[in-house]
């Protein structure tokens, strides 16, 4: 048992060609119905085994595969339990695998209709396991199923056929059905979450787009109509962004003319100009400083200048506002949206 635990485990290592990965509720959700499935297996194997020995049945090899059974779904239900999932698909290929030889080999015949174990364990394997696995898994089906036919053609196996029927081949037929049937539910769950859970993650990214494009649009109203001088520059190279009117109305430069350039050619570099650098690289949020503007004719304008940054960590955006000294003016605006590079507001 300590042997088949370890090739479990090592079967259930990340397959990195696995190129569906699940979402924890579609994986929440599949494993409460297989759980339940679980342990109703054990519980069957269980059963079927006591009604075998209430009846007076011989134990044979044949009924001791109800006891298999029993302890695949107890196994199984206590893999999902510690949430080792890949290992459960494992498991059931293992485990139906090696009931379909036992039957055939005991059975006598490769035709007994346990063979069809097989077709469940190819069933989990594609439904649980990645492309991979299913590979490896339809690749030792057909060379078990390969095996036990030619050990049929030389007579090697160890039973004699017999044609009889009776109530427990109709229920092991079921329970196969079933167990069938079951798999496709769990399969027809896990797509249909998927399809739910992009739906919604589809709905919020919209909402959200629309959000952020409503926020950009004040913003932008704001931007443009206010009397106050603005001005955008990127973080990561200091280049102007944009502009509003009052800014050209205020330095008489276009917003053309200073568009991805830096801004070291509005000011005169003095003493109150390197005070307000400084403070501008310590600090998010600046004070109002007393600093000369150089306007578009090289005529000096005395100005006030206060500065704000925010936290985007791929290309924040540095927001400027000015004053002239004696207007009355706002005070210092909140960044509200990240703008487009180059672009209006």
């Amino acid at each position: 048992m300590r042997a088949l635990f370890q090739f479990l485990n090592l079967l259930s290592r990340p397959d990195p060609t696995a190129v569906w990965p699940e979402p924890p509720s579609i994986v929440a959700a599949r494993a409460e119905i297989a759980m339940r499935l679980s342990w109703m297996t054990s519980v069957l194997g269980m059963v079927l085994f006591a009604v075998d020995r209430f009846i007076g049945m011989p134990v044979t090899a044949d009924s001791m595969m109800t006891l298999v059974l029993a302890v695949m779904g107890a196994l199984a239900w206590v893999l999902l339990k510690v949430r080792r999932y890949n290992s459960v698909a494992w498991l059931l290929v293992v485990f139906l695998f090696g009931m379909a030889a036992a039957s055939t080999w005991f059975f006598g015949s490769v035709r007994t209709i346990n063979i069809v174990l097989i077709l469940m364990g190819l069933v989990a394997a594609g439904i649980f396991l990645s492309r991979r696995g299913l590979l490896w898994t339809t690749a030792a089906a057909v060379a078990l199923l390969g095996l036990l036919t030619w050990a049929d053609a030389a007579g090697l196996l160890a039973g004699q056929p017999r044609f009889a029927v009776s109530w427990r081949n109709w229920l092991s037929q079921s329970a196969s059905l079933v167990g069938v049937a079951a798999m496709m539910f769990l399969n027809r769950t896990q797509v249909r979450l998927a399809q739910e859970l992009h739906l919604q993650e589809a709905t919020q990214r919209l909402r959200a787009q629309l959000d952020r494009d409503l926020g950009q649009g004040r913003f932008s109203r704001l931007f443009r109509t206010s009397p106050t001088p603005i001005f955008v520059q990127s973080m990561r190279n200091g280049a102007i962004l944009d502009v509003n009117l009052a800014f050209e109305r205020a330095l008489g430069y276009t917003r053309q003319e200073v568009l991805s350039r830096r801004d070291g050619f509005l000011w005169l570099h003095d003493e109150a100009y390197a005070a307000f650098s400084q403070d501008r690289r310590a600090h998010r949020r600046t004070g109002w400083h007393s600093i000369t503007g150089v306007g578009r004719n090289g005529q000096q304008v005395p100005l006030q200048i206060c500065s704000e940054r925010d936290d985007d960590a791929d290309d924040g955006l540095r927001i400027t506002v000015l004053r002239v000294p004696g207007h009355t003016t706002s005070a210092m605006p909140t960044v509200y949206a990240p703008l487009e590079g180059g672009q209006g507001a």
